[in-house]
């Protein structure tokens, strides 16, 4: 468009302009007039309904914006407190069962018949059902090959194997490992050894022998290596073998293998 078009458009629109600007100008003094002569309760009552419609909706918001800010902070402040007594809880429980495992301890070391090294498990074998640990005690502690390894629960295994400060442990799942046991019951007696699994056996008991689920083994001390009196399980079932001269007895451990905690090493 040429630009001489610009000009003309803009020359006819300068005086209607000037008439929209004149008559805001006088509307806007005409109502200040206006609100300066009236009383001043009607002054009063124009600037509530204002403020009611302009300034109080945004005030209420601010007001719970607030509240609700205040209810966020102190919930976060119960909420570190219930935390912090949560973990402080934890921490007594564990504290409790700690001391009642070294009551237990102590009770069972006083009143056992044998010679007591206290140890503790230090790793394990990274598999489901380990065979071997190692315990913190060696030749230097007085440890030597083939010493009885249990816990208050029952026996663990033996020492296999000595360094100086430090021993291997054969566990009652190594394959190797084999006790000679009694049904404190019947007086059956029996060879326990591990075959795979969380369970082991009591092998070489007869067909016609006595031996009954719920019965408890126990080393028989017919062994240079365990003692007589060490418990080794409870008797879980029992079933025909295929063999016709001997039963299959299948035994629950005494000990928990995955919670070896305190442990002793019996001085023979």
């Amino acid at each position: 468009m040429p630009f001489f078009l610009f000009d003309i458009l803009a020359r006819g629109r300068g005086p209607f302009l000037k008439e929209k600007s004149s008559a805001t100008f006088f509307l806007f003094l005409s109502l200040s007039l206006l609100l300066f002569l009236l009383p001043v309760q009607v002054k009063k009552s124009l600037s509530e309904f204002f403020f009611s419609f302009t300034y109080a909706p945004f005030h209420s918001i601010a007001n719970r914006i607030g509240e609700l800010y205040g209810v966020h902070q102190a919930n976060r402040v119960l909420n570190e407190k219930v935390t912090r007594l949560t973990l402080e809880n934890s921490r007594l429980q564990e504290k409790e069962r700690e001391n009642e495992r070294l009551r237990q301890v102590l009770g069972f070391k006083s009143e056992s018949s044998y010679q007591l090294i206290p140890a503790e498990a230090v790793a394990a074998e990274p598999e489901r059902f380990p065979s071997l640990i190692w315990i913190n005690l060696g030749e230097k502690d007085g440890i030597r090959k083939g010493m009885p390894v249990i816990n208050i629960d029952g026996l663990i295994g033996r020492v296999s194997e000595v360094l100086v400060g430090s021993s291997v442990v054969q566990l009652l799942y190594h394959p190797n490992c084999r006790v000679a046991a009694l049904d404190t019951r019947s007086r059956v007696q029996g060879i326990v050894r591990s075959k795979g699994g969380v369970m082991l056996n009591l092998d070489n008991v007869p067909t016609e022998e006595d031996v009954k689920v719920g019965d408890e083994i126990y080393t028989s001390g017919f062994s240079k290596i365990f003692p007589e009196g060490l418990k080794i399980g409870q008797v879980l079932k029992v079933s025909p073998a295929k063999d016709p001269f001997f039963k299959i007895i299948i035994l629950k451990p005494a000990v928990d293998f995955s919670r070896l905690e305190e442990l002793f090493v019996i001085k023979i």
